[in-house]
């Protein structure tokens, strides 16, 4: 197996980073290690300031705020590995650093004009502030591409996305900007909200994002000024003021705030007693559902009247599970002839392993009946995503534990299966679905690309002109999803009076939240839009929580979801 990647020519880029110190978190020691083995950065000079001051160290109305982020760190920074401080002198060589000193405030660093003209005068690309305050002037407009940063809605990042249980946190890039120049929101990452620990939610989405800066990089390196073309504006204006008495003429009083000074601040103490009570709810709540509630996948059908898919997700029957101890996933229905079989997962509950199973649909009964087990191995199972070429059944099988994505064909359908070949290996990815496009085979799959990424968030796109080749060609966008409420594959992609649509997973807060209907835009070997048209959430029946699979044949419509007990 081999991933082939096809880059266009690269204009090569002079990149500055903003310090404050030769120690940082391990999630930005890992940029610049990338920024040093890649092909499109012509130099790295790195520009020190002085150790910033903490925010919030010594002032009285934040005593408890900084007592909860102090037990929080007691309690789980021992397993924050991209948090640690690791150093970076040995890429600071006697020609890359400019050591200056700024006029700092609370929130603003101001840098003399002197400084401003010799960093200037080094013809850099892209500036990226890691531990730079606020930047108010001159130097916003010291690179030709603009300072980029990490950028979060509130303050500080990540923290009251766990305390008030928001199913998922987003951090975005973004180009500085100021109160008369916009800047830019260049890409966003979206991830699961950790549920206990508001360091955890921060390490987790700042680890998981830290590719953001690379890709965008690599983006801009071949793409010039039009990187820029699609991006959306960020308007450092608000709350422009009516003027009542249009003779007097006066100027607009513009009022304006910077990025992170525009959402959530941190708590006052008063604030922080109701947020250590709303933790501590939040604790007991988890120990009672770990021990005494279980949620069970189960599978629903319906026929297709006139071959019009039934969007009534409440009239859907379900098929019953064998017993407590399994759950049923996954499904994806066929028709053959006269026939039609529903290809899903099953897991035991005492070994956690999945497999698959086959089911035929009885007329007379009015269900599928009968399962059969038709694939089984000593790694889990799931997404049996089966599907015909040339009266030829393949099936595409998640199996990730395995490190692979194997395809098999059918030598006695619907039962009989037998391995063709591992379409990659060594990779973590699941839910891989194939569609025929333009004369090309397109492969929609999650992937995570390093380790302690999540399964969930990001989605990559390859294609082939041979489904059976282990030869796949990587987009160039790739991954050209970042967000966990719409990248996980959730059925097969569905064409419909010439439209074509991808059902996708919303898996922010709990694993399978909802469903999400994509309609493809633009898929060529070079670009890649999607716009999201429908969620579909588990509310049309009392006792379901959670859905995650949709597929379609011509005759039935299945879709899986949690029962709760």
């Amino acid at each position: 197996m081999s991933i082939k990647k096809r880059d266009k020519q690269m204009r090569k880029l002079k990149i500055a980073i903003l310090i404050d110190d030769t120690k940082l978190a391990n999630f930005q020691v890992q940029i610049i290690k990338q920024l040093e083995e890649s092909k499109w950065c012509d130099k790295i000079i790195f520009i020190k300031k002085q150790k910033s001051r903490d925010l919030y160290e010594g002032k009285s109305k934040y005593l408890f705020f900084r007592l909860i982020l102090k037990l929080d760190e007691k309690i789980f920074a021992k397993n924050t590995p991209y948090l640690q401080k690791k150093s970076i002198k040995e890429f600071i060589k006697d020609d890359n650093l400019i050591e200056i000193k700024t006029k700092e405030s609370e929130y603003f660093d101001t840098i003399k004009k002197q400084d401003i003209n010799k960093i200037k005068d080094l013809d850099i690309d892209v500036m990226i502030n890691f531990t730079f305050k606020y930047i108010v002037d001159d130097l916003l407009k010291a690179a030709r591409y603009g300072i980029w940063e990490y950028f979060s809605d509130n303050r500080p990042p990540a923290f009251w996305e766990v305390i008030e249980n928001k199913p998922y946190t987003e951090v975005k890039l973004q180009t500085l900007g100021s109160a008369f120049e916009c800047g830019y929101v260049l890409d966003s990452f979206k991830t699961v909200t950790h549920q206990k620990s508001m360091l955890k939610n921060y390490e987790q989405i700042m680890w998981r994002s830290h590719m953001m800066v690379i890709h965008n990089l690599k983006r801009l390196s071949i793409e010039g000024k039009n990187y820029f073309l699609d991006k959306k504006v960020v308007s450092y204006f608000y709350d422009l003021p009516r003027i009542t008495k249009h003779k007097e003429k006066k100027l607009f009083d513009f009022q304006f705030k910077f990025s992170d000074d525009r959402g959530k601040k941190p708590p006052s103490n008063f604030d922080s007693l109701r947020v250590i009570c709303r933790l501590i709810a939040k604790y007991a709540k988890f120990s009672v559902r770990r021990f005494f509630k279980m949620d069970r996948w189960i599978i629903l059908f319906s026929e297709n009247k006139n071959g019009k898919i039934n969007p009534d997700f409440s009239s859907y029957k379900r098929l019953p599970l064998p017993s407590n101890d399994y759950f049923q996933a996954d499904p994806f229905v066929i028709d053959e002839g006269d026939e039609s079989y529903l290809f899903f997962e099953e897991l035991d509950y005492k070994t956690l392993k999945g497999y698959l199973l086959v089911a035929r649909y009885d007329k007379n009964r009015e269900t599928f009946v009968e399962p059969k087990e038709i694939l089984r191995r000593e790694y889990h199972l799931s997404y049996p995503h089966v599907f015909k070429v040339e009266n030829q059944y393949y099936m595409v099988v998640e199996s990730h534990e395995n490190l692979t994505i194997d395809l098999y064909k059918a030598e006695s359908f619907p039962t009989r299966w037998t391995k063709v070949k591992s379409l990659m290996k060594d990779i973590k990815a699941v839910d891989a679905t194939l569609h025929k496009k333009d004369g090309k085979w397109w492969m929609f799959v999650n992937i995570a690309a390093k380790e302690g990424f999540s399964l969930n968030d990001e989605l990559y796109i390859y294609y082939s002109d041979d489904f059976r080749s282990d030869e796949w060609i990587s987009h160039p966008l790739n991954p050209v999803i970042s967000d966990v409420t719409r990248a996980r594959p959730g059925g097969n992609l569905i064409e419909k009076e010439g439209r074509l649509f991808r059902p996708a997973q919303n898996c922010s807060g709990v694993y399978g939240r909802g469903l999400v209907i994509n309609e493809i835009l633009e898929l060529d070997e070079t670009n890649f839009k999607e716009r999201v048209i429908q969620q579909i959430r588990a509310d049309f029946a009392d006792d379901l929580v959670a859905v995650h699979t949709f597929n379609t044949s011509k005759r039935f419509s299945v879709i899986d979801a949690i029962k709760s007990r």
